[in-house]
């Protein structure tokens, strides 16, 4: 090694090298200094976070990413990353129940003081509502047609009732939940399925549970016998006229010779609750209930809904 440190000297000696080395290092160095103070800029696109936002409070608007350009010597950027720089919304004193525009703000620290950064926007505008609870019952959603000479029953969903949580103002439009399609094309049996609720079309709710189970009776025509049944009027309105497109529906019960039926087993009505002064033509659902302890379920029946057209009584 001492000789060949000996002949580097001595080559360096010999051609007069020493200057020409020392120049180089010197450029070497003053160029990584001139690197190292020049003027650089880097971008990164942030969540701000939501602070002071009370537990009983939501926000309407999905929070966007915002673009931060920090600026600076690059020996300062080569310190900075992304679990260093954090954005922030203050919602403190928020506004209830109208839009209000917010300040976006960068968490102070050791770089903020030495390297200048640029938002993309300094506010946004967001909608903050009072979080509410309700229990409303669930549609289930059936398509697709089955066989010929086969049928559907009355659908069973459970639980039938499901608790909804929200903002307040999408919660009080709410008046049932859905459950995503069923097909039961072609099915020849009784479907026993798990769903899901479908919130696909409303913002920042919760459903609990959000799975349900439906049980579809399928049954042949030929498993079934059907009773006609007059419909009825419940609490009807003395000064209202009742006028239904369709007076009867058809009562549809398993076969079963152990026992007959006939129409006195049933008792067909719409609910005639309504307010005197209403006139008009609405759809409503008809209820069907069996008069007494017969063994046996209510398969189906048709029509599950009728025109009714409301006049007042003259007197």
């Amino acid at each position: 090694m001492n000789k060949f440190l000996k002949n580097i000297k001595d080559f360096i000696t010999t051609y007069d090298l020493l200057p020409k080395v020392l120049s180089i290092l010197l450029a070497l160095i003053l160029w990584a200094n001139l690197q190292n103070s020049q003027i650089d800029e880097i971008s990164y696109n942030l969540y701000p976070e939501i602070r002071n936002l009370a537990t009983d409070l939501v926000i309407l608007e999905d929070i966007p990413n915002i673009r931060v350009t920090i600026r600076g010597k690059k020996e300062y950027l080569k310190s900075i990353n992304l679990s260093t720089i954090k954005l922030f919304i203050d919602l403190s004193q928020p506004f209830i129940g109208k839009k209000y525009r917010y300040g976006i703000q960068i968490k102070d620290n050791e770089w903020t003081n030495v390297i200048d950064y640029i938002l993309e926007k300094e506010y946004i505008d967001l909608t903050i509502h009072k979080i509410k609870n309700k229990n409303v019952p669930v549609e289930p959603i059936i398509v697709g047609n089955l066989v010929q000479q086969f049928k559907t029953g009355i659908v069973i969903v459970e639980p039938s009732i499901v608790k909804i949580s929200g903002p307040e103002p999408i919660i009080d439009e709410i008046k049932m939940m859905k459950t995503y399609p069923i097909n039961i094309s072609n099915e020849q049996h009784t479907i026993n399925i798990e769903s899901r609720i479908d919130t696909s079309k409303y913002s920042k709710i919760v459903v609990y549970p959000d799975i349900v189970k439906v049980i579809i009776p399928i049954s042949h025509i030929a498993n079934l016998v059907s009773i006609t049944v007059p419909i009825e009027i419940k609490n009807r309105n003395a000064e209202l006229n009742y006028n239904l497109n369709i007076s009867k529906v058809i009562v549809f019960i398993k076969k079963n010779a152990s026992f007959e039926l006939d129409g006195n087993a049933f008792y067909a009505y719409i609910n005639g609750d309504i307010e005197s002064s209403y006139q008009g033509t609405l759809s409503m659902p008809v209820f069907v209930e069996k008069k007494g302890k017969y063994p046996f379920n209510i398969f189906s029946f048709e029509p599950s809904d009728v025109e009714v057209t409301i006049t007042s009584i003259q007197r």
